[in-house]
């Protein structure tokens, strides 16, 4: 599976272990991720794809603007983490 630009990943390694990102973009065998906090869309974070989970998810409105413009605020890719995390929890229980 590989990873595109928009897309859920959780990190399997680094002091990020565990928290859920997502892809801006790709660079060979790095991908850069950001959260819109700790990791904003400015200063985003170089990751193995070795060293994430991709899920296969990915928002439909993250994907579409980074097509078509190629930059995204932290209110949007944070708004997106949130509701896809909900949407997580609520089919879990």
């Amino acid at each position: 599976m590989d990873a595109h630009p928009g897309e859920f990943v959780y990190a399997k390694a680094g002091r990020d272990k565990g928290k859920c990102f997502i892809v801006l973009s790709i660079d060979g065998e790095y991908l850069y991720l950001c959260d819109g906090k700790a990791r904003k869309v400015s200063t985003p974070k170089k990751k193995k794809v070795k060293h994430v989970e991709l899920t296969g998810t990915s928002d439909e409105f993250i994907r579409n603007k980074l097509s078509a413009i190629g930059k995204l605020t932290n209110k949007e890719v944070r708004y997106s983490l949130s509701k896809y995390l909900g949407e997580l929890t609520n089919t879990v229980s």
